[in-house]
Order: structure tokens, then sequence, then C-alpha cells
């Protein structure tokens, strides 16, 4: 039976931006930083990923600036790590990150979760799926003629 630490994945959160170039001048490359390790040790792991869940950061990257603020924001306040006596990031942290979101909010920014290297991606399967009609009659309905009113001057 493995232990459940081990069947736990771990994930990265991503803080990164696209990079910008203007008339052929580069003036940020693009980067991607990870900012947080999600894992077993995390105090109130469940919390913060039924969190990210609801920020749909499974789903796909968040590229809205205010909402990326929000959810480091909102992390920072609500998951402090109790067990080791300090909060989820140092202050210090916070606020390059949030210096880094000020300074690269025109390059276009992300959040993203980003599986941890050396473990397994999930198998997504695709399946077709074919759609039949169950009538014997197949009648096409109009749509309606639309006339046009014309008001009185």
């Amino acid at each position: 039976m493995p232990n459940a630490a081990q069947s736990t994945p771990e994930l990265y959160l991503v803080l990164g931006c696209f990079g910008r170039v203007d008339d052929g001048f580069v003036s940020c490359s693009g980067c991607d930083n990870r900012i947080l390790l999600i894992g077993p040790k995390l105090y109130d792991y469940n919390g913060t990923i039924e969190y990210l869940d609801t920020c749909r950061l499974f789903d796909k990257p968040c590229f809205d600036l205010n909402a990326i603020k929000h959810i480091i924001n909102h992390m920072q306040d609500q998951f402090d790590q109790i067990g080791i006596g300090r909060r989820l990031w140092q202050e210090k942290q916070l606020q390059l990150y949030q210096k880094f979101i000020a300074d690269h909010r025109l390059c276009g920014l992300f959040l993203k979760l980003e599986l941890k290297q050396g473990q397994e991606e999930p198998v997504v399967e695709e399946k077709s799926i074919k759609i039949v009609s169950t009538t014997s009659q197949r009648k096409l309905i109009a749509a309606p003629k639309l006339t046009m009113i014309r008001k009185r001057k």
C-alpha cells in the first residue's frame, strides 16, 4: 500500500510573462518563476488545492492581471503555514512578486500550475461519440419569416 504522501502529486504555482518586443527591440524575453511548491508538506494542502480549483487553474492558466493579483494576495492572507510558524511567502518574496506583476503587466502575465518533474502526467483518453437520431421521421423546421414593420413619419 503506497503512502498517501507518495501518491499525492506535487505541483508548482508558476508566475510568468510572455515577453515583449517593440519594433524589433526586445524589452523582455519572457520568463517563468516557480513561486510555490504545492505538496503534501504544505500546511492545509487540501484547502490550497480546493482554492486553486475554485480559481480554475486546473483547467487553464490565468491571464487576467487583476485575478493574478487577487489570487496571490488571497493565498498569502488565507494559507498561513501554522505548522512552520510563518506566512506562505516571506514579506520580501511577496513584494518581489507584486513588483514583477507591476513591471511585466505590458508583457502579458500568466499564472499556471505545473506538474513537478519526475511525476507521471495523468493520461487523458479521448473517446468519440456517435450521435444517431432515434426517430424515423426527420423534419426540418423552417425558420419563421421576418417582416419589417415601418413606423409612420
